[in-house]
């Protein structure tokens, strides 16, 4: 399939890279959350307006909540944004890294 783009101009695509549909493994043996709560996650993503908010299906703990712009699928293994990384997904991720994964927040000097 040939592109459509002409010779030394950037794909149109390549913008959104790394800044949407991005994956976070954190630990791929990990089946639950040791330290927060099903209810502790909804409190935390509220800010982003979820249309809903369900239990993964994927045989262990973790959740899917549907925003107006996309989805995160957070299982205790890692995060998956199918949405626009925003300001108030980086906060989520902030959480959910210190909380529900137990791992130090980065300094910033």
């Amino acid at each position: 399939m040939k592109s459509s783009t002409p010779p030394g101009q950037e794909r149109s695509e390549a913008a959104g890279i790394g800044r949407r549909n991005v994956s976070i493994l954190v630990d791929k043996n990990r089946k639950n959350f040791e330290m927060i709560t099903e209810d502790d996650a909804k409190r935390a993503i509220q800010p982003l307006s979820p249309q809903s908010f369900d239990a993964a299906r994927f045989g262990h703990e973790g959740f899917r909540a549907n925003l107006p712009t996309g989805r995160i699928d957070c299982l205790p293994s890692g995060v998956h944004l199918w949405c626009n990384i925003t300001p108030e997904v980086l906060d989520f991720l902030d959480w959910i890294f210190v909380n529900g994964y137990g791992l130090s927040p980065a300094s910033h000097a």
